[in-house]
């Protein structure tokens, strides 16, 4: 069933029927969210309009949705200065996440968890860029691979797909 809701009134309903039709995104999709309620609601409920998430943004033991608002390049710096910024390699590929606020320990213990249970994020980056379309992307499946430097302050996450299952 679509559940198109008013707020995505640019989405491109064909192609989100395709996405459902098939059972997978893939990062070519041209779709874009508006909110992440609307990628909740369209991609993650069964037929019986039930979610089919677990606690939070948890699919299941080791996959979990990631909603991250991504830095635009002209903005990146800016971001980095104010302490918090997401930003994706040139390539998309890799995906950096800059933190100024949380301790080093704290950092280094999230990624040891990330690690050892081989947590996949399901990613979808908000981007604020008119040409790409203001909203949530499907940006692939990414998995933590480590640090830039011995502060922990930027974690390095890996894309290792571009696409995505929905009933998995």
């Amino acid at each position: 069933m679509l559940n198109y809701k008013k707020e995505d009134k640019k989405m491109d309903v064909n192609v989100l029927q395709a996405i459902l039709a098939k059972k997978e995104i893939t990062t070519k999709d041209k779709i874009v969210f508006k909110l992440i309620n609307s990628v909740l609601t369209t991609l993650f409920i069964d037929e019986n309009r039930q979610s089919l998430l677990q606690v939070g943004y948890k699919i299941n033991e080791q996959e979990y949705l990631w909603f991250p608002n991504l830095s635009l390049d002209n903005k990146k710096e800016q971001n980095i200065n104010d302490g918090y910024a997401n930003y994706l390699s040139s390539d998309g590929n890799f995906l950096y996440q800059f933190t100024a606020t949380t301790a080093i320990d704290k950092r280094k213990s999230q990624g040891e968890k990330y690690l050892q249970n081989k947590i996949h994020f399901v990613t979808f980056g908000k981007i604020n860029d008119k040409k790409k379309g203001i909203g949530y992307h499907f940006l692939g499946i990414f998995i933590f691979v480590g640090f830039t430097d011995e502060d922990c302050q930027t974690m390095i996450y890996q894309k290792i797909r571009d696409n995505y299952q929905l009933d998995s």
